[in-house]
């Protein structure tokens, strides 16, 4: 009897060590990496001038009390190394602008110091709005050097490549219709901070989705899903997606670098997507 009460006790102290090594993990180490993720995007539809375009992808930073300006600098750092050609943000910049007590200033002369010879675009997130957010954010982005798309279009002419960009369809004016403004002679990329939009745009002329949103689940566990995933980003979460219609679209799903609501990230750490677009050839 005694040698059964003590090995429940070494289980439970077991148990106890296991469950507060996790939380400070969560709490303390994996918010603070950031995740370099090369992904290679192949589409027979890429006109051979956009072959080997280089597309730095980040989002959700979600200022405020869980992410700063220092935590900030290690996409900095990355985007400095990297040099793409172009840069994709794609949504909620702060998390609560109404109680944000940093300087916005600051995070547009950081965002300025992103280098891409082929533009910064931006789209508006469900957290850019509200709280006054809805009338600032697209001035903290240009002030950055970043082109807010707001249900527009924007081609580079040079490399047969456009951009449309949806605004966010929880709190927003997002219209997905606007994906038909894709050329059929151009490869069109599609900014939705929503992925689960992807299934709206299908039928158009549309090549590759990027979007954010889910923070690929933050605590990642699936059992947690009914809790943790928010609207319109419960089917396609995290990476990338191929779908089977004429375009062969894909999707992409960026795990996002900060946090809401809880000051925790658990095997989904911060991250940075840089999607290189080949031609197939180029690729095999």
């Amino acid at each position: 009897m005694f040698r059964l009460l003590k090995n429940i006790i070494r289980f439970v102290f077991l148990l106890i060590i296991l469950a507060v090594s996790v939380f400070c993990y969560a709490r303390y180490i994996e918010p603070n990496m950031l995740r370099e993720v090369d992904v290679t995007v192949s589409s027979s539809s890429l006109p051979v001038e956009a072959n080997g375009l280089k597309i730095a992808v980040f989002g959700d930073t979600q200022f405020g009390d869980y992410y700063n300006m220092e935590d900030f600098q290690r996409i900095l750092d990355a985007l400095e190394d990297e040099e793409p050609d172009m840069i994709v943000f794609t949504g909620d910049l702060i998390d609560y602008y109404d109680i944000y007590t940093g300087d916005v200033s600051l995070i547009s002369e950081k965002f300025a110091e992103m280098k891409a010879p082929y533009g910064k675009f931006a789209i508006f997130g469900n957290h850019d709005y509200g709280g006054g957010a809805e009338n600032e954010y697209k001035a903290i982005m240009e002030a950055g050097g970043f082109t807010v798309l707001k249900n527009e279009y924007q081609a580079i002419d040079e490399k047969k490549v456009a951009i449309i960009g949806i605004d966010d369809v929880l709190i927003g004016y997002g219209d997905p219709t606007i994906a038909s403004w894709g050329r059929p002679d151009y490869y069109n990329i599609i900014l939705a901070h929503e992925g689960d939009l992807v299934d709206e745009v299908l039928d158009y002329n549309s090549d590759l989705m990027i979007a954010g949103h889910t923070h690929g689940r933050q605590i990642n566990l699936k059992f947690f899903d009914d809790y943790i995933l928010p609207p319109y980003g419960k089917k396609y979460i995290h990476g990338l997606f191929q779908f089977e219609n004429q375009r062969k679209t894909q999707l992409y799903v960026n795990a996002g670098v900060g946090m809401s609501t809880l000051p925790y990230r658990f095997l989904s750490p911060p991250e940075l997507t840089l999607i290189t677009l080949e031609l197939p050839s180029a690729a095999e």
